[in-house]
C-alpha cells in the first residue's frame, strides 16, 4: 500500500478517535449511523505491507466498550474479514489484522471483550465448517489453511478446534473425554507462540 493508503489508514482512525470521543461525551445521543458509515468506508483496510490494519489500530490494546461492540458488528457486516492474514511490513511474515489472542484474554476480564470473542467465535463456526469435514475426510488441511487457523486459534471454539488441528488444544482439554470439550476454552498456548514469533511491532 502506497502513500495513499497509509493517509486513508490516519484518516479512517482519526474518525473513529473522533467518534469514540463524540460517544464517550453523550452515549445516549450518538448517531450510531456515523459508526456504521465508517465501518464500511474501512472494512478493507487492511493496510498490507505499509503496517497495522486500521482494525488492528481501532481495537487491539484497548478497553473495549459497547462502542467497540458496535464497531466490530459494523465491521463484520460491511465485509471484514477478522480471520485474515497480512504482512504489516515488507519482508515480514503475515500476521492476524486482529489481536485475536489479546482479545481472548481480554474476555475474562470484561464483558464487552467477551462479547466480541463470542461473536469472531460464531464467525469462526460458520467459517470453518467446511475446513473440519476437509480435515475428517483428508486428514489433514491445506498448509495456508493451517497456519490461518494456527494464527486464529484463540477464535476458534474448542471443539470446533478439535476437529481441525487437535495439536492445538490445550493440555487441560486434552485430558477430558472429547465429548466434553468446553466449546468456548481451550487451545495451545503454542497457537500463541506462532503467533507472537510472527508478530513485529506497529510501531
Amino acid at each position: 500500500m502506497g502513500q495513499t493508503g497509509v493517509n486513508d489508514i490516519n484518516r479512517l482512525i482519526g474518525e473513529f478517535t473522533d467518534l469514540q470521543e463524540t460517544w464517550e461525551k453523550d452515549p445516549a445521543h450518538f448517531d450510531w449511523t456515523r459508526l456504521e458509515t465508517l465501518a464500511r468506508d474501512g472494512a478493507q483496510a487492511y493496510n498490507e505491507g505499509a503496517g497495522p490494519s486500521f482494525h488492528a489500530l481501532a481495537l487491539d490494546g484497548v478497553e473495549h466498550h459497547v462502542f467497540h461492540e458496535r464497531f466490530l458488528e459494523f465491521l463484520l457486516k460491511a465485509g471484514f474479514d477478522a480471520f485474515r492474514l497480512a504482512r504489516p511490513g515488507t519482508g515480514v511474515a503475515p500476521i492476524p489484522v486482529i489481536d485475536h489472542a489479546s482479545l481472548r484474554e481480554a474476555a475474562d476480564i470484561n464483558p464487552s471483550s467477551a462479547r466480541m470473542h463470542a461473536l469472531l467465535m460464531q464467525v469462526a463456526r460458520e467459517r470453518f465448517a467446511a475446513v473440519a469435514e476437509q480435515a475428517a475426510t483428508h486428514g489433514g488441511i491445506d498448509p495456508e489453511t493451517a497456519q490461518v487457523v494456527a494464527a486464529c486459534a484463540e477464535s476458534l471454539p474448542a471443539d470446533l478446534l478439535e476437529r481441525i488441528a487437535p495439536e492445538l488444544l490445550s493440555p487441560r482439554q486434552t485430558g477430558r473425554r472429547r465429548r466434553s470439550v468446553d466449546p468456548v476454552e481451550g487451545y495451545l498456548s503454542s497457537a500463541e507462540v506462532i503467533v507472537e514469533g510472527s508478530h513485529v511491532p506497529y510501531g
